[in-house]
Parts: C-alpha cells; structure tokens; sequence
C-alpha cells in the first residue's frame, strides 16, 4: 500500500497515552505508523497495523526516527511527509482527521509545519522556540522566550514532539544529527533547514495536538547534564555562524537562572540549571564525555549512533510524487517564512 504519510513515535518504556497515540494514527488515511522503542513495551499491547522497531538499544530521539525512516525507505517509495512525535503526544479526533488533508495542501515550498500545542489542562502549551544564538539568549534572560519568539520570527522552529517535515526534505538534510543521543536535535535540524533556504509553516490554531511533556523523563539529574552536553555539541556544530561567545552567553544565562531560582524558593529549578550548566561545562572541556551510557538509562554511545542511524542520499529514495528541487541560498543565509498572504482554506477561525 502507498502512504503518503509516515507517522514515527519513539518511546523508552511507553506513555499512559501511547496505545490511544498509535490507535489515532493507524487509523489516518494513507499514514504508516512506526514505533520505535528505545526501551522494552514490557508485554504492553500495541494496535495491529504498527510497525515496531525495537532490539535496537537507547539510541536517542533523533537517531530512533533516522532509523525508522531507513526502514521505511527500504520497504517502498518514499511518502511525501515524515511526522516526528513524542509518546506522550495526543492528537484529538478533528486534528487526526484534517491532518493528511492539511499537509496535502500546503504548496511544494513549505518543508516543515508545525502546529500549536495544548497543556494537559488545556491551556496553550509551548509548541515553538527560538534558534540560539547570542542575542537570543541574552534576550531569553531578560525577557523570556515567548518574547523572543515574537521578536525572531525568522529564528521560529517547531518544538520536537511534534512536527511535519518532507521527506525529501529530511533526506537532503540527512535527518537527525546521530551526534545528539537527547536534546537539541530538532534545533540542530532546523539550524540545518534555515541554513538551506528552507521553509516553515504554521497550523491554524483550530488543529492543537496535546503535549503532556517530561513523562516519559520525569526529573533527572543526569538529564540535565545531559540538556547541557548536547548545548556544547550545538556550540561545536555550529561554531561557525554562532561564534565563540556563545557558550558564554549560554553559561550566562543559566548562571542567572540559577540565582533567580533560588532567590524565588524553587529549589527544584534552580537545581535543574545549575544541572545544565555543570553539563555545558563538561560538555565543552570534555567532548567525549558520554555520562549517559553507563547510566541506568542506558545510552547507545555515539559510535552505535551513527552507524544506525545514517540516511541513504536523498536521490537513493524512491518517491511517491516528484521530488522538490533543492532551492539554492546564500552562505549563512536564512530562508524566507511561510508567506503571509496564503491563508488555510481548512481553518475556521
């Protein structure tokens, strides 16, 4: 059967909500769902008509969707769009319904859509952030991130739970950087994308996906550290159009935070970054450093990583519909938004 969509949710040890997950996407016209488990389902059931990719060890979120997109691309043509989602993501039942429609819609220069997020309670979730750099940074710590997300708008990226992405598009990109086992990925990736001349698009907010957030995580000190680790490989990777002093400012930033935190009596988040911090720290003395892999969590270490986890070229994919040429950019040059003037034919607000 041709899909025109392949839904990948990567799990370590499942979710309350993953079974009602992988129900609501089977059942999407023309979407493959793979799960990728990163852990062990311990005997949890799973709907018929899933893929399970499992046996594999704890290779991150990243790597864990590189792996099951090869697979995908090895069984058949490549389908138009990949969708990145978290376990302890829920899709309600009119944004299940409209979404292959929606991302049917969307003309060939649109790379990537993302789409607004609902907290558990119900209240707006945070579905965007902001591509570091030392202004933005800076700009977080004195005025917050939904302030710099209004200020760089050209800087907006989808949060990593939930997005759409080409697949020719991820390929070009070749997916996820194996480098990263948790954390900055997805803002690794949209450097990447902007890098490139891509573009993204935002959802209506009448299409909200649920994002409960940290369940399948909880509080980790280790992953903290490692929230900060994965700071300095971003501060390597891109050392070119970052510069040197962004680690600095970064530093900076948590340095802050930290005191801000205590200074108010939340001990627990001030914990949390003096966590990131002592891992930026380390990260950036010690780039080998790998805490994760003889943790209980297991880590598959970076060697494993890239071998499971590179991409076959874009032009080895067979498609599904023609390819989107790649568009050509400036050196460090940031692609233009999502064009103002097209409006949702399937929103209703």
């Amino acid at each position: 059967m041709m899909h025109s969509l392949l839904a990948v949710v990567v799990s370590h040890g499942g979710s309350t909500h993953l079974h009602q997950l992988l129900s609501v996407l089977v059942a999407m016209n023309g979407c493959e769902t793979v799960l990728v488990e990163n852990g062990t389902l311990a005997g949890r059931p799973v709907p018929a008509g899933v893929r399970i990719v499992e046996g594999h060890g704890n290779v991150g979120y990243g790597t864990a969707v590189n792996l099951a997109v090869r697979g995908a691309l090895a069984d058949g043509p490549a389908p138009d769009w990949l969708l990145v989602i978290n376990s302890d993501v829920t899709i309600p039942h009119d944004t299940a319904e409209v979404l292959p429609k929606l991302l049917a819609w969307y003309p060939p220069s649109v790379d990537v859509v993302g789409f607004p997020f609902l907290a558990s309670e119900g209240g707006p979730g945070r579905s965007r952030g902001v591509l570091p750099t030392s202004r933005t940074n800076a700009f977080i710590t004195l005025r917050g991130e939904a302030a710099a997300v209004a200020r760089w708008p050209e800087l907006r990226h989808p949060v990593g739970a939930f997005f759409a992405i080409r697949v020719p598009t991820f390929l070009r990109l070749g997916g996820f950087d194996p480098a990263y086992w948790m954390y900055y990925e997805e803002t690794d990736l949209f450097t990447r994308l902007y890098a490139a001349g891509g573009r993204l698009a935002w959802a209506d907010d009448e299409w909200p996906v649920v994002h409960v957030g940290g369940e399948t995580v909880g509080r980790s000190d280790l992953l903290h550290a490692e929230l900060g680790r994965s700071a300095a490989i971003y501060a390597r990777r891109h050392r070119a159009t970052l510069g040197w002093s962004w680690p600095a400012v970064h530093a900076g930033q948590l340095v802050v935070l930290t005191a801000r935190k205590l200074a108010t009596g939340h001990v627990h988040d001030a914990r949390r970054a003096a966590g990131i911090l002592a891992g930026l720290t380390a990260g950036l003395t010690r780039p080998s450093w790998e805490p994760a892999v003889h943790s209980r969590w297991r880590a598959a270490p970076a060697a494993t990583r890239r071998r499971l986890g590179r991409l076959p070229p874009a032009d080895a994919a067979r498609p599904t519909t023609p390819a989107v040429p790649a568009r050509a950019s400036r050196s460090g040059e940031l692609g233009p938004g999502p064009d103002p003037a097209v409006a949702d034919p399937l929103a209703t607000g």
